[in-house]
């Protein structure tokens, strides 16, 4: 990647390309993710669908002029029409539509109020898929937008680093309640606070937390922490997306568990959602800032990062 961040720029799995609300039906927009230009649409039967940008026939880019006509997507340039799997549908001139002419569709799934897509440097099919929440009884999303310098693998290992936690964020150092479980591209670490867990100088006062850290894939760290002892239910997830090898797209979604009237649950959701957006935006700084340390000097209240470096590898693949 760079000199700063010395990694492979572009993981295999699923990534964040938009929110459900910024995509009505009939919109096309333009994106750049993993290097590569991009268009996303949304038919009028409300499928979204992500393509290669650049028509396959003389290299229009599809994000810039594109329409959409019933489920198509139609070329500004010549007019050429191509349906859900890319293949062209229609031309309004000549007699034979060439085998060739298709764009390249991305694998896309569309859930809990987030558009992702799969990207693998090879062009491999969807080996697994994202997780399942349970949306009957959460809000719909709170979502706040970043554009920063980094990598998603540093954006993903906040979830192990517990030290940073008092020091950046003002909470208590958590520790695990369990052995971290791992299955395939899930990651999992329960944890409580531990005010006991430092020097007496660095302990500070305010509530102790629990819930767990969550890892899916290379692009997606969730969190559901609340106060401890409490009946409160959330969901923090945060979406890391390269945009090229040396920026992130960053997408943060708050949702809470309905509590017993509307104004109860509203209040929380304001509440929480500003103080979860604050606390990444206090991550920012050394996320732009720091180096990667392939061999980091850990002590031994930090194997979980050792844990989540070793789980993380599986998601890198040789071009």
């Amino acid at each position: 990647m760079t000199q700063r961040i010395d990694l492979p720029p572009y993981p295999r799995g699923w990534f964040a390309i938009s929110t459900s609300a910024e995509l009505a039906p009939g919109d096309v927009q333009h994106h750049k993710y993993f290097g590569q230009e991009l268009v996303l649409f949304r038919t009028e039967d409300g499928t979204a669908a992500l393509f290669d940008a650049y028509c396959p026939h003389l290299g229009a880019h599809l994000g810039h002029g594109g329409k959409v006509d019933g489920n198509d997507l139609v070329c500004p340039f010549h007019g050429w029409k191509f349906g859900l799997d890319g293949a062209c549908t229609s031309m309004p001139y000549g007699k034979r539509i060439p085998p060739a002419a298709k764009a390249r569709r991305w694998h896309l799934r569309e859930r809990y109020g987030v558009i992702i897509a799969w990207h693998c440097p090879l062009r491999s099919e969807p080996s697994w898929e994202m997780p399942e929440f349970d949306d009957s009884n959460w809000t719909p999303c709170v979502s706040m937008r970043w554009e920063i310098l980094g990598h998603p693998q540093e954006i993903s290992e906040n979830q192990a680093d517990f030290g940073h936690f008092i020091f950046v964020h003002g909470t208590h150092f958590p520790r695990a309640t369990a052995e971290p479980m791992i299955d395939g591209p899930i990651l999992r670490v329960d944890i409580e606070s531990a005010p006991d867990a430092v020097a007496p100088e660095y302990r500070i006062d305010g509530p102790e937390l629990v819930g767990s850290a969550n890892g899916h894939g290379p692009g997606l760290t969730f969190a559901t922490i609340v106060p401890k002892g409490s009946d409160l239910t959330a969901v923090q997830r945060l979406y890391a997306t390269p945009i090229d090898e040396e920026r992130l797209a960053l997408l943060g979604v708050v949702t809470v568990g309905k509590l017993g009237t509307e104004d109860a649950t509203q209040q929380y959701l304001d509440v929480l959602s500003k103080q979860v957006f604050a606390q990444w935006e206090a991550d920012v700084v050394f996320w732009e800032n720091k180096v990667y340390r392939a061999a980091p000097v850990l002590n031994d209240a930090e194997q979980s990062v050792a844990t989540f470096r070793r789980w993380y590898q599986q998601f890198y693949v040789e071009e």
